[in-house]
């Protein structure tokens, strides 16, 4: 197939080489320079870049993507599936850069998702299908300006699709891409109170700040943050999690058995021990309060979580007081303008329940 990758960040070169070592013709799209600007430059002089898989015995290889560019219209017009790998921050922008040039039939996978479907609806007025991950295929970091190294593997991914109706078709169609991508979420919010950084991120970080301002960059959120009494924060947001998403015909499932279902192939494993696993596995960071873990994952992800509450009477004071303590500890930062809201994105100022279930089917 021809695909189009969007951001050349860690996951948009990581799922673009594996793309292409299973055979698909990629276009790689920058952009913005303003990070990892050195490596697409080396990509671009090169015509490809070095991998080096440790998901598959630390295999190393070269890949060379169809098309290395910073031009739009080449790039979108070449993909007949367009993977969004950017901040969710950028949805919008990235909506408003390629909706000039965006066809009918079309696939667009947001990756992460937090229902920015809804966002880029507003700008492409065309046939298009939209699928939301509440995660990536892949792991792994671009290291040193030299090689991609893929560091992970999640056995299971689970999707969703705008509209519901055409799930099973885009599924296939994904499948054929990675495939570990063979399950489904029920629609889009599903998919984005699942996104583990929405709960992980945040809790790990805002309950970790004066450790992560005094260790100077040496702080490992994964290994150190998660003691018995932050487990029980996420347990406990768990359960207002479930409640909403209860009122949307979803079935409850609790933040460790979420994540020991993505990333364990043995499920009779506990699923602490899982989690204990990966944290041993996990990359340093972060290094600084003003990171994504706070600057997008609380005022899109959290904001997300208690505006959807509030529109349909769920309690979600543990997001709540969290956010309220984000935007204290960033107060020389405007994180809460960068909020998205269910009444942000369906365009509000009230929204209803029904509002809601229209729009994450439609």
């Amino acid at each position: 197939m021809n695909i189009t990758v969007i951001g050349c960040g860690n996951a948009g070169l990581i799922h673009a080489a594996k793309l292409i070592d299973s055979g698909h013709n990629v276009a790689l799209l920058k952009t913005s320079l303003n990070v990892h600007g050195e490596f697409f430059s080396i990509i671009q002089r090169e015509n490809g870049y070095n991998v080096k898989d440790e998901t598959a015995s630390g295999r190393r290889f070269f890949v060379r993507p169809s098309m290395i560019t910073t031009d739009v219209e080449s790039a979108v017009e070449f993909g007949d599936i367009l993977f969004v790998f950017v901040t969710t921050a950028q949805h919008e922008k990235i909506a408003k850069l390629i909706s000039p040039y965006v066809r009918d039939g079309q696939i667009i996978v947001l990756i992460p998702g937090y229902m920015g479907s809804l966002i880029f609806k507003k700008y492409i007025d065309k046939k298009v299908l939209y699928s939301e991950w509440e995660t990536t295929a892949y792991n792994g970091r671009i290291v040193d300006s030299m090689y991609v190294r893929i560091t992970f593997y999640n056995p299971r991914n689970a999707i969703s699709v705008l509209p519901v109706s055409e799930s099973n078709n885009v599924l296939s169609v994904l499948n054929r891409c990675f495939e570990n991508t063979k399950y489904l979420r029920r629609h889009i919010l599903e998919s984005a109170l699942h996104n583990p950084n929405m709960m992980v991120h945040t809790i790990g970080t805002l309950f970790s700040a004066s450790r992560i301002e005094y260790s100077k960059g040496e702080f490992w959120m994964y290994k150190e943050a998660f003691t018995p009494s932050i487990v029980n924060i996420i347990k406990e947001f768990d359960v207002q999690k479930n409640a909403v998403l209860k009122m949307f015909g979803c079935e409850p499932l609790n933040y460790f058995d979420a994540a020991k279902w993505r990333n364990e192939e043995d499920l009779t494993i506990d699923a602490m021990t899982v989690f204990r696993s990966f944290a041993d596995s996990s990359n340093k960071g972060p290094s600084s309060l003003n990171s994504r873990y706070l600057t997008e994952d609380v005022p899109v992800g959290l904001a997300l979580f208690s505006s959807i509450g509030k529109a349909v009477g769920c309690n979600t004071d543990i997001a709540d007081s969290m956010i309220i303590l984000t935007y204290a500890l960033l107060s020389e930062i405007d994180v809460k303008s960068r909020e998205r809201t269910i009444n942000y994105l369906l365009g509000k100022k009230n929204v209803s329940y029904d509002d809601i279930v229209m729009a994450i089917k439609a």
